[in-house]
């Protein structure tokens, strides 16, 4: 059986043996999208097994938080108390965002 250390010896030096970056990209967002599922599990499992405060395993520690996120839509807000279209652009900052998205 493959131990987790040998499994991502074996991970990286796939990703290093690729010479193209863009095929890099994608075994690494493969990577991580398999990590991030086993992260989200982890926390679920954390979350319901310790409930909520600092806990401490063998060798770290973490702490679990409840909370609740208050979200507004402000384009129906505004669009409902019928401020103009130019008083929001006016209030409305842009921000220039390059993304690169590997197809897995």
């Amino acid at each position: 059986m493959i131990t987790e250390v040998q499994a991502q010896i074996q991970a990286q030096a796939a990703v290093e043996s690729l010479v193209n970056p863009i095929d890099a990209l994608a075994v690494l967002t493969r990577q991580q999208k398999a990590l991030e599922e086993q992260i989200k599990a982890l926390k679920a499992d954390i979350a319901n097994t310790f409930g909520e405060g600092k806990h401490q395993g063998e060798k770290y520690s973490c702490t679990v938080s409840l909370s609740q996120r208050a979200v507004v839509a402000w384009k129906a807000v505004a669009e409902e108390a019928n401020v103009p279209a130019e008083l929001v652009a006016k209030h409305t900052s842009t921000t220039s965002i390059i993304t690169v998205v590997a197809k897995v």
